[in-house]
């Protein structure tokens, strides 16, 4: 039965093929407008290191991976609201005899599989690039790697969005939602504006913020096999992160923050404090 629903719902998203070609559309885009606009003003302020330009590629490559790894997720819960305009989750509880609280966790499995396999298509693609402008190989236990903590920002932004769309009614509103996420997160992730540029208010948020830590710790697993001379403090400076167990430690506590807060709603939702809308 849940896994019945689940399979409906990434069925629904394989069959909306223009949605699927805007939603990589969204995320080339970015990576175009790098390679186009943005790429030479950062290599100019490096000119003078050798292998800045394959440093500074790698560099953004992380950081939208993570941009991707955070967005990605959001595409699911566009169903969940259709799915609300159309009182098909009624006919779910009704026939299928599915619980809706155990609705909203299914929304959020897809959510989670969905932004995987999205976040697993454009690493590749971003590591092909690399590939095949640098030689530079990352198709080895860096890509696991990689794969492995975009995942754990998948699994967070997922949570978050779970928790926040359920306050939404329209898609409209979704659509306000998904342009405002769209635009945070590559700010957020320290890649719009490096980190170091940032007012120090941002840069506090930053810190505890899990889709920065991520790119953080993404940036340095990648660059590390670049040979390329560059202080510390203009890495830090630059966002890159050696300290794994805090990127981890606050990825995991922003998971556990979010379980509760929706745990709490749906007990709420329980005693009707919410309408059902």
């Amino acid at each position: 039965m849940y896994k019945r629903f689940i399979w409906r719902n990434l069925l629904l998203y394989t069959k909306d093929r223009l949605g699927i070609f805007f939603s990589f559309l969204g995320m080339f885009i970015s990576l175009f407008i790098y390679i186009f606009f943005l790429r030479s003003n950062l290599i100019g302020e490096f000119k003078d290191i050798a292998n800045i330009s394959k440093f500074i590629d790698t560099w953004m490559v992380a950081g939208l991976i993570s941009i991707v790894a955070v967005t990605s997720p959001l595409n699911a819960f566009v169903q969940k609201l259709e799915d609300m305009a159309t009182n098909r989750l009624d006919d779910f509880i009704v026939n299928d005899n599915l619980q809706a609280n155990k609705i909203d966790k299914l929304y959020t499995l897809t959510s989670i599989i969905e932004g995987t396999l999205s976040t697993m298509v454009f690493s590749i693609v971003c590591f092909t690039y690399l590939l095949i402008k640098y030689q530079f190989n990352v198709f080895d236990i860096r890509i696991i790697e990689v794969l492995l903590f975009n995942s754990f920002l998948v699994i967070v932004s997922s949570l978050i969005f779970s928790f926040i769309t359920d306050f939404l009614k329209t898609t409209s509103s979704f659509s306000s939602l998904s342009a405002i996420v769209g635009t945070l997160a590559g700010f957020f992730s320290g890649t719009y504006i490096i980190y170091g540029e940032l007012p120090k208010f941002m840069q506090n948020f930053l810190n505890i913020w899990p889709g920065y830590q991520i790119a953080a710790i993404t940036r340095e697993k990648l660059i590390s096999g670049i040979n390329v001379k560059i202080p510390l403090g203009t890495l830090v400076s630059l966002g890159v992160s050696f300290e794994y167990s805090k990127s981890m430690l606050i990825t995991g506590t922003t998971c556990l923050v979010f379980i509760i807060l929706i745990l709490i709603k749906d007990r709420l939702k329980s005693f009707g404090a919410f309408n059902k809308g």
